[in-house]
């Protein structure tokens, strides 16, 4: 009777022992299946987000991050995508009526996520576009079928639009951007004015000199005030989008014209950025005038440091620094 009642009580522990063992280990399944949060933000040094025929990779480099090893990154734009990074939290699982769906679609036409310190991947998984539910975000581990629906702790948005994959929301846009003290040279050349083109030269002793770039030769009598105060012009000049709604072939017959102005900027580093600017076509005939619209007096066509792409910039940032040799007489 003894015998028979130790032998239940064991019978009853191997039991009890058994659901623990199994219970814990779908917990702990679930919980690296869950795990979606990068505990140290600090640590990404690369992060890949990818569709089904694009890439877009995110680098750091030093002290700052490129986009597809070509432009500099927007500072404000990465540091809200490590922030959000950090901050998933899994809101719940996904129903089992949905579960399979779910899966499948992440699968096929999710967006897939992997981030990197170093060359060692941290977390790679799927995230739900944000066509595919307003309202929710899922994901899913690469290696897994459980996806959940997650959020970001005081935040109403969809967790979705964070990763984005247009390489032109990350691209910095920045033109110039320069204390007047780190300039060492501005050139501003007309091509088809070349005696109202010059050449800009700050000493950083408190002297300055132009020269005409129609002979090289220096102006004798400007002023100096007008001159100083142009080297402060050079601050947050930024570009309004890159060009999406013309065929490559129109994009490259711009970019062969004759620019209708060339701004070359040198830094006391001997660092040079420089913006070709091109008239863009008036869509309207006539201006607010009623005199016939020659160009399009609010926006311009644009390329930076002789890239392939074609940008937009609007007058009303650019005009301050598109000054001819007589506004310094």
């Amino acid at each position: 009777m003894k015998d028979k009642k130790i032998r239940i009580v064991l019978f009853i522990l191997i039991i009890i022992a058994g659901i623990y063992y199994f219970s814990n280990s779908k917990g702990s399944l679930s919980l690296r299946n869950s795990s979606f949060a990068i505990d140290s933000p600090e640590d990404i040094t690369k992060i890949v987000i990818s569709v089904k025929d694009k890439d877009l990779i995110l680098e750091k480099e030093s002290d700052h991050w490129k986009v597809n090893n070509k432009y500099m990154a927007t500072q404000k734009n990465i540091e809200n995508l490590l922030l959000a990074l950090s901050r998933i939290d899994v809101l719940s699982p996904v129903s089992k009526i949905e579960k399979e769906q779910v899966a499948s679609i992440l699968r096929a036409d999710g967006v897939a996520i992997e981030v990197f310190k170093n060359n060692r991947s941290l977390k790679n998984y799927f995230v739900s576009k944000p066509e595919m539910n307003n309202e929710k975000t899922y994901m899913m581990m690469l290696k897994s079928s459980e996806p959940f629906i997650v959020q970001i702790p005081s935040f109403k948005g969809l967790v979705a639009r964070f990763f984005i994959v247009d390489e032109n929301y990350w691209r910095n846009k920045t033109v110039f951007d320069y204390l007047p003290q780190n300039i060492k040279e501005i050139e501003v050349n007309y091509p088809e004015y070349p005696s109202k083109s010059f050449r800009a030269m700050n000493y950083n002793d408190g002297t300055f000199a132009i020269q005409k770039l129609s002979d090289n030769s220096y102006l004798g009598d400007f002023n100096v005030d007008k001159l100083a105060r142009y080297f402060t012009y050079f601050q947050r000049i930024v570009f309004d989008d890159v060009v999406r709604d013309l065929n490559q072939s129109t994009i490259d017959s711009v970019l062969h014209s004759n620019p209708f102005c060339i701004i070359t900027v040198e830094d006391i580093k001997g660092s040079i950025n420089k913006i070709s600017v091109y008239r863009k076509p008036s869509q309207n005939k006539f201006d607010e005038f009623g005199q016939k619209a020659n160009f399009d007096y609010d926006r311009a066509y644009a390329s930076f440091n002789d890239n392939k792409d074609l940008i937009i910039i609007q007058y009303y940032i650019f005009d301050p620094l598109f000054k001819e040799i007589d506004y310094f007489r």
